[in-house]
């Protein structure tokens, strides 16, 4: 089974990735994952990524094909695809090279995405995520697990927040036009509690 979840950025999507393949068995697969672990791992994909990733580019489509394919033949019971594809390209090239049964688009107002992102804090040890809106650390400003200061990421301030929403419309429109057109889409509300957000995913996808 391959599931692919489509979202705006504060819309949980990892997280309710995540929480689908802890209660089903199956494989979580994070594109941004796949190239930090391929360039810590100084693959040759992980190098040709770098590449791109160091002079500020974005990575090419062809690169980014091959770090997916090395996930493909991993999978068995299931795979959910968080962050990929972002693109019609790859959404026509996963189409080809698996079969998708259902994509799960997590719909967000701008607004709310803008607020949680702002919320959002990272770990400056470990990289554990937070959100003092939803999900706040037991001591303010100190990650639970392994005690250093969290910190907020440099472009998560309002421009940079407010230049990622637009380039997700502009983006993600074709794709759910695409996945809408072959009968796999269903929109799902992001706006609530996590798990009652989830139990709406797994009865969606008739798990």
């Amino acid at each position: 089974m391959i599931y692919v979840f489509i979202g705006i950025q504060g819309s949980g999507k990892g997280t309710q990735a995540e929480m689908l393949c802890v209660k089903k068995g199956f494989q979580h697969v994070n594109l941004g994952d796949l190239f930090r672990s391929h360039i810590s791992s100084k693959t040759e994909i992980g190098n040709e990524a770098s590449s791109y990733i160091s002079r500020g580019h974005l990575v090419p489509d062809e690169v980014v094909f091959k770090v997916i394919e090395s996930v493909f033949e991993k999978y068995s019971k299931g795979m959910v695809m968080d962050g990929f594809p972002r693109t019609l390209q790859q959404a026509e090239y996963l189409d080809k090279k698996l079969k998708v049964d259902r994509v799960i688009y997590l719909e967000l107002a701008d607004k709310i995405a803008m607020e949680r992102m702002l919320a959002r804090r990272l770990c400056s040890g470990c990289g554990s995520v937070y959100n003092l809106l939803s999900k706040k650390p037991l001591k303010n400003g100190i990650c639970d697990n392994c005690g250093k200061e969290l910190i907020k990421r440099a472009d998560d301030n309002e421009e940079a927040i407010k230049n990622r929403i637009k380039l997700f419309h502009v983006e993600t429109q074709p794709l759910t036009d695409y996945f809408k057109n072959l009968g796999l889409l269903t929109v799902i509300s992001a706006d609530g509690d996590i798990e009652v957000i989830n139990q709406n995913i797994v009865k969606a996808l008739g798990l």
